[in-house]
């Protein structure tokens, strides 16, 4: 009785019934010998993870994680023990639930690793982060005053980390704007995570660009998709002509444009109590995202994220840069990951795409939305390490206008405002 028990409780850590013989047993469960090899071996189930009889191909089931706890894929070799192979590099007194650093020399096989069996492992890794930074305040976004505030739903900003506006007169939720800061490789604060601005938003957005002394702005949309609004126009029609946004008037002073993207030099003005106040700002507008998660390439975001930084101008306060999409998330995110991570491997340190994101969480909702962005970021590293990514070259076909444009993800619930 008390070996029966040991045999159901061993099956019942592996997900399998102990009521049902697996279908290819044809040994009877009263033989010794039976009774034996379930005790001994329960870890070495030949059923295990085995795939549906049914099934035309391959089908992803419930990972091992999920049925057995165990953190760690199991691999049989032809012959011999099974073996555990781990999901990333191992570095002695780094590896954390919050952080999966991987050096420079085993990249290159950590990718393929993470990529085989229909990207298994990749899979895997993406679902432990997906309740990483959930559960947070977000009262400011959820009250009633801020609620049309928010182009989506489901994508409030956290109370903790979120950009607070000026409110001299002291408005009701006259501070709330969908943005918070975001850790990069030099500071805490090196980027402002934001929604691509709504009609009712466009000035606060530009009140935040002036308030925080932003240098940059990164802009990952364009501003309409299939026809329906996704990041309103903030910036003038036309170079050189003057346009006021509540207290500030923007002007574009100079516009280059390459085959991906467009540069544009903006001026900001506003009138201080000792006079007229000139500040410019570097406007990054990428426009080639495609419509499913993340391009099909990495060239053309890595081509971007080095002319962002070569066209970054000095800020002596250490000012954050803005980056946007639509929801302010998944692209956002994914190209704030790439550009920490290539400051990190130009100085040889490890990679850690898996802290990155998960630090970045913690700040702001959804970083990085789906898996493909998530993969995408590897890829993108890997062809760095590699040498092998062209430099950009300017565009001679006139100037994008209002092309069709992509959603971060599938799961973003739109706020109707």
């Amino acid at each position: 009785m008390m070996m029966a028990e040991r045999a159901a409780d061993c099956l019942a850590k592996l997900g399998l019934d102990a009521t049902t013989p697996p279908p290819s047993s044809t040994t009877s469960s009263n033989s010794p010998t039976s009774t034996s090899t379930t005790m001994t071996d329960c870890g070495s189930n030949p059923h295990l993870g085995a795939p549906n009889a049914n099934a035309g191909g391959h089908r992803r089931t419930r990972s091992l994680r999920e049925r057995t706890g165990v953190e760690h894929r199991l691999e049989r070799l032809s012959s011999g023990p099974i073996h555990r192979t781990p999901l990333y590099t191992v570095i002695s007194g780094a590896n954390t639930n919050k952080s999966r650093p991987v050096r420079l020399e085993d990249f290159a096989e950590h990718v393929r690793l993470m990529s085989a069996d229909s990207d298994f492992r990749f899979s895997e890794e993406y679902d432990m982060m997906r309740n990483v930074g959930v559960g947070q305040s977000v009262a400011a976004s959820e009250s009633a005053v801020n609620r049309a505030k928010n182009r989506f739903t489901n994508i409030p900003a956290y109370d903790h980390s979120r950009v607070k506006l000026s409110n001299p007169d002291n408005i009701e939720g006259g501070d709330y704007i969908n943005a918070n800061y975001v850790p990069g490789f030099s500071s805490r604060r090196e980027f402002i995570a934001a929604q691509g601005p709504l009609p009712s938003t466009r000035d606060q957005f530009w009140q935040m660009t002036w308030e925080q002394q932003c240098p940059a702005i990164i802009a990952l949309t364009k501003c309409v998709e299939k026809g329906r609004d996704k990041c309103h126009q903030y910036w003038p029609d036309h170079p050189n002509v003057p346009v006021k946004y509540g207290e500030i008037e923007i002007t574009i002073v100079a516009e280059k444009e390459y085959e991906e993207f467009v540069i544009r030099d903006i001026r900001l003005e506003k009138l201080g109590p000792e006079g007229r106040i000139t500040r410019y700002v570097r406007h990054l507008h990428y426009m080639a995202w495609p419509d499913f998660g993340a391009p099909a390439h990495p060239n053309g975001i890595i081509q971007f994220s080095r002319m962002f930084r070569h066209h970054l101008p000095h800020s002596p306060h250490n000012a954050p840069t803005i980056v946007h999409c639509s929801a302010g998330v998944g692209r956002s995110g994914t190209f704030i990951s790439i550009d920490r991570l290539f400051q990190t491997s130009s100085l040889g340190e490890p990679i850690d795409v898996f802290g990155t994101v998960c630090e970045m969480r913690y700040e702001r909702c959804q970083m990085v939305q789906n898996e493909q962005q998530y993969i995408f970021i590897h890829y993108c590293i890997l062809q760095v390490l590699q040498g092998s990514s062209p430099s950009p070259t300017s565009s001679s076909s006139g100037a994008h206008h209002n092309a069709g444009f992509v959603q971060d993800g599938q799961m973003i619930v739109e706020s109707g405002f």
